[in-house]
């Protein structure tokens, strides 16, 4: 999770120059390069207002990647996800339209199509080859008890069904705040964990939660439980549970208090779920123990068993620690031999302030921008395989808060 309060907090002298350009005369429009593969969304604060640009770029490794005179300006908070060639914009914070972002015949992008929810969403990915899946959950039982699921049309770029079903039963003062979503056979898996939604205080850290809805129907079939770690997943990370090309599925857990957790009872590790069943099996990766004491904070399926991640080196963590996305490692976390590696090119580092672990896995390597300490935003790629990394290209923003690459 990368915290949304501490977006103002970023302000890079890149940036400043960057709005200092544009006020003098340089307007912010369409790309310069058409058919560049990469793109990337910028969040650029200024005067404590954020507002994002979609860019592309057709080198990751040199030169500086800035939107000066160019990319798609979007006002207002913004996660971004992408399903097969579109790019989807999803308002939060309040903003409750989503707007699909594709390249055109001309090599250049535009936005294609928009549509609007009735509040911002707490779930948004690509559950199949032609739909997206958004989940919206009132902020508390007295808003409601039922929470809606909607099914986007990726081609489209529209919303082709909405079902509602039943919140898992729970306090009401314990609301569910989801974690992460997936499909696997015909059935939807959903993480989350309980959380106050006045006072922010998880009591329930000592069981791992997954709620599962038969698809398309969504009806809850069943709340699986296991008491092995604590719950799936952080407040708003996507992070909670992830597929690899078995069709198994693996949940993250690490009830740390640094990423939103107001206390921790279990360590911090992985269960799996085998495919198209409702029962976790025997396996169990104690990442913390195994590691002395650290927590993944935000983690990207790469591929071959292979997850790459942001560790938390703070231990312990306090409550003075709540919150504060901060002290990361990189480390590449192999699920198969359950084992792990520090990327030692990395510097440990702060959260940047977006909320998606913005990771982009291409040919082979990982592509990951990280704000170095009084020199600002770079892309660094990694070599999973072997766990070392190489400085690229300069990012002129306080954030990367998507990391995409079309055809």
């Amino acid at each position: 999770m990368k915290y949304i309060n501490k977006i103002t907090a970023y302000i890079i002298i890149g940036c400043i120059v960057l709005f200092a350009s544009a006020c003098d005369g340089d307007e912010f429009g369409t790309e310069e390069i058409p058919f560049a593969p990469y793109v990337l969304s910028l969040g650029i604060t200024s005067g404590g207002t954020t507002a994002y640009y979609l860019v592309t770029a057709e080198d990751l490794m040199s030169g500086n990647i800035n939107a000066v005179g160019k990319g798609i300006e979007q006002s207002g908070f913004h996660d971004y996800e992408q399903g097969n060639q579109t790019i989807f914009c999803i308002g939060g914070l309040g903003v409750t339209n989503t707007t699909g972002v594709v390249r055109g015949g001309d090599g250049y992008l535009f936005e294609k199509g928009e549509f609007t929810f009735n509040q911002s969403l707490s779930a948004f990915t690509q559950i199949d080859n032609n739909s997206m899946m958004g989940v919206e959950i009132p902020g508390n039982a007295e808003e409601g008890s039922n929470i809606t699921f909607y099914n986007v049309d990726i081609n489209s770029v529209a919303i082709s069904s909405r079902k509602t079903a039943s919140i898992a039963p729970i306090s009401q003062f314990e609301w569910p705040s989801i974690t992460g979503l997936c499909m696997s056979g015909n059935k939807i898996y959903m993480t989350y964990f309980h959380m106050n939604p006045k006072t922010y205080e998880t009591k329930y850290t000592d069981t791992t939660y997954v709620a599962v809805y038969s698809y398309p129907e969504m009806t809850l079939d069943k709340v699986m439980k296991d008491t092995r770690t604590g719950p799936a997943g952080s407040w708003y990370a996507h992070n909670g549970i992830f597929k690899v090309e078995s069709g198994d599925m693996y949940i993250m857990s690490n009830s740390a208090i640094a990423n939103g957790y107001s206390q921790s009872t279990k360590k911090a590790g992985f269960l799996r779920i085998p495919e198209g069943t409702t029962e976790f099996d025997d396996y169990f990766f104690d990442f913390e123990t195994k590691s002395g004491g650290l927590k993944p904070a935000h983690v990207k399926y790469i591929g071959d068993g292979l997850v790459f991640a942001e560790v938390s080196t703070i231990n312990p963590q306090t409550a003075n620690d709540r919150w504060g996305d901060k002290s990361l490692a990189c480390y590449i976390i192999d699920l198969n031999n359950q084992s792990f590696k520090k990327i030692p090119e990395i510097p440990v580092h702060d959260g940047d302030g977006g909320r998606r672990f913005s990771v982009l896995v291409d040919g082979g390597y990982v592509y990951f921008p990280v704000k170095v300490k009084d020199e600002g935003v770079y892309i660094y790629r990694i070599d999973p395989k072997v766990a070392t990394a190489e400085r690229g290209a300069k990012v002129s923003t306080n954030f990367v808060g998507g990391f995409f690459k079309l055809n």
